[in-house]
């Protein structure tokens, strides 16, 4: 009965370890040992371009010239006095990568010294199998095969390397953006044991301030350098705002699921110490959404753009440009300010914008994201789902003033909308119930029946 062979893990550290042959597998089995830290020597008579460059550097030794029966034992092959391992030998492992011949006799010579070989050309002539290497900063896994499959070992590898690389989430560079993101992170950290990094950016829409958002591209400025890291591999999903999102999403940039809900509503918050609305400055206020509808309870109430993060909009209150602010209250809860807010606005008195204070994570499409499952909210989901499909089917961008919000209640889904006609400035506001599982299906019908009433 033939055996299996016992894995075992060595430490490498600082042991010396002799390659016979400088080809392409001498190179990748060189390679796979070089960040365990033994002392390298390569024998042959010529060198792979790759194995060239390490013996430039001084990461290996080279010895020029081929194998020759009798140099194992004793001192090293380059004639320096050096004392001898167990057996009288100086190597901890020999591998020869030569020819069936060659690897043979290097074997043969190797076991007769008491030193472990392997032959790259004949597995049975092998003391040790060099496996498939998966590692990350804390774990090392070997895989080997009895021979029969090589490709279903280099498979599990690459399946193995899949699950156990480091998550990158992309995120713009916000405080805010990035405490969303570490929302993801830190439950993907506790959920799969893998290493979560975050990959911050600037993006378009937040290094140009100075005009209004609609006359610079919209919210699509928001997701273009997210967009692209997830394209080209540098990310592996991103967190956005869902308010944030526009309302279109790349096919092969799917939204993947969405975050239980923080507080939907809109807030008015007053310069830091001050208790009494000053309203002989305008409030400050990018949103014709917000203005619209704070506009039909304050009249008298002036209005000043407004741009920047939440932490930039509150110094320019602070330093006293405006009399107060309208935000959202779920940005200032994740950001621990919850205390500058001095009046939380109902979502009867001011529909929240869609997808207000819920994330959206958006990934690669036909890559698998089941690690994610237990982040995402279902109730959340038909919330985003009805809320957007109504403002899709107005054709409401940023600088629209198109409203949703909805909750689920005793198992129905309660969606209220506001749709605004450009031509004549009129509004309506009207409300639907349904099914949640119908979610996208009450959106589209709540909007084609506020935008007919509004035409009538």
């Amino acid at each position: 009965m033939k055996h299996k062979r016992f894995p075992l893990f060595f430490s490498l550290e600082g042991r010396r370890i002799l390659v016979v042959g400088g080809g392409r597998i001498a190179s990748r089995r060189v390679e796979s040992l070089l960040s365990f830290g033994p002392e390298l020597t390569v024998w042959s008579p010529a060198l792979s371009p790759y194995l060239e460059g390490l013996a430039r550097e001084g990461r290996i030794s080279w010895k020029e010239g081929c194998y020759r029966p009798g140099e194992l034992a004793g001192g090293s092959p380059f004639g320096e006095e050096e004392t001898a391992g167990p057996g009288g030998a100086s190597y901890f492992l020999v591998l020869s990568a030569v020819s069936r011949q060659v690897d043979e006799a290097v074997c043969r010579e190797a076991r007769s010294l008491g030193i472990l070989c392997s032959a790259a050309s004949d597995r049975e002539q092998c003391d040790f199998y060099f496996p498939a290497l998966v590692e990350t900063e804390s774990l090392v896994l070997g895989l080997a095969g009895d021979g029969s499959n090589h490709k279903l070992v280099k498979e599990a590898a690459a399946a193995l390397r899949r699950q156990m690389k480091p998550i990158r989430i992309g995120s713009r560079e916000s405080r805010l953006a990035v405490i969303q993101s570490e929302l993801a992170a830190e439950y993907l950290r506790q959920h799969t044991g893998r290493t979560v990094e975050l990959l911050t950016m600037k993006t378009t829409g937040d290094r140009i301030l100075d005009r209004k958002l609609e006359e610079i591209g919209g919210k699509g400025l928001f997701v273009k350098e997210l967009d692209r890291a997830l394209r080209d591999g540098r990310s592996d999903l991103s967190v956005h705002s869902l308010k944030d999102l526009p309302m279109e999403v790349p096919e092969d940039l799917p939204v993947l699921g969405y975050s239980r809900r923080e507080d939907p509503r809109d807030v008015l918050v007053l310069p830091e110490g001050c208790s009494q609305w000053d309203k002989t400055k305008p409030v400050g206020c990018s949103s014709r959404r917000r203005i619209l509808q704070l506009s039909q309870r304050e009249p008298e109430a002036a209005f000043a753009m407004v741009r920047g993060n939440v932490l930039t909009r509150l110094r320019k209150l602070d330093e006293g440009l405006y009399g107060a602010l309208i935000l959202a209250a779920a940005g200032l809860k994740r950001l621990g300010l919850e205390h500058r807010i001095s009046r939380y606005f109902s979502t009867e008195e001011m529909i929240p914008a869609a997808g207000q204070g819920i994330l959206a994570v958006q990934g690669r499409a036909g890559e698998d994201y089941s690690y994610l499952d237990g982040f995402f909210d279902p109730e959340a989901a038909w919330c985003a789902q009805a809320e957007r499909a109504f403002v899709r089917t107005l054709d409401g961008g940023c600088s629209s003033p198109i409203a949703a919000f909805a909750q689920v209640e005793a198992g129905t889904l309660r969606l209220r909308g506001l749709y605004y006609r450009e031509e004549t400035g009129a509004h309506t506001v009207g409300e639907m119930a349904g099914a949640p599982e119908e979610a996208e299906a009450l959106g589209v019908r709540l909007a084609e029946t506020l935008r007919r009433l509004g035409e009538e």
